[in-house]
């Protein structure tokens, strides 16, 4: 019972994780891609929660959430032109460039995928994050125009972090 709890945080994750960054578009104190909702913010305080507690629930949610961040930017990175509300802004700044504003969200895909991965614990959570990674970018692909360019940039901020905690585990044996 205790797992089934947990497999409805680990979605109702997800769900929040994509729904989230967006949530500036319906508040009138922040204006479209946020860079307070399309970073690492919110997902860091999330897993930093998750990181203090020993419950499974409150970890898969953490996961969830950080790996659909990840997916959302996946999608947010390649908008039809750079500009307007594609660029990332930031309150009493105003619109970044489109360098900034691409490089942001590489990075912060990269930073969540790397929260995701911090959050994995055994072969049940990675097989977790690989199936959640999968059916999520599924689900959310089916409404976006774009395919490939996701896939390719979701992988690499996947394999970024990855080759850096591998790293890290080998040069500690």
């Amino acid at each position: 019972m205790r797992y089934l709890f947990s497999l409805v945080a680990l979605l109702v994750g997800l769900a929040v994780g994509n729904w989230f960054p967006d949530i500036d578009q319906k508040t009138g104190l922040l204006l479209h891609r946020s860079i307070i909702t399309h970073g690492p913010l919110v997902p860091l305080i999330v897993f930093a929660a998750a990181s203090v507690t020993r419950s499974i629930r409150t970890r898969w949610f953490a996961l969830g959430l950080t790996l659909s961040f990840a997916i959302h930017l996946s999608f947010d990175l390649f908008p039809r032109s750079w500009s307007g509300f594609a660029l990332i802004s930031v309150p009493t700044y105003g619109w970044t460039t489109s360098w900034f504003s691409g490089t942001w969200i590489a990075l912060s895909m990269v930073a969540c995928t790397y929260l995701a991965l911090k959050l994995v614990r055994g072969a049940l959570d990675g097989s977790l994050f690989l199936l959640s990674l999968v059916l999520a970018f599924g689900f959310i692909a089916i409404s976006e125009d774009a395919f490939w360019r996701p896939v390719v940039a979701l992988t690499a901020a996947i394999a970024i972090p990855l080759t850096l905690i591998v790293r890290r585990a080998i040069s500690h044996d």
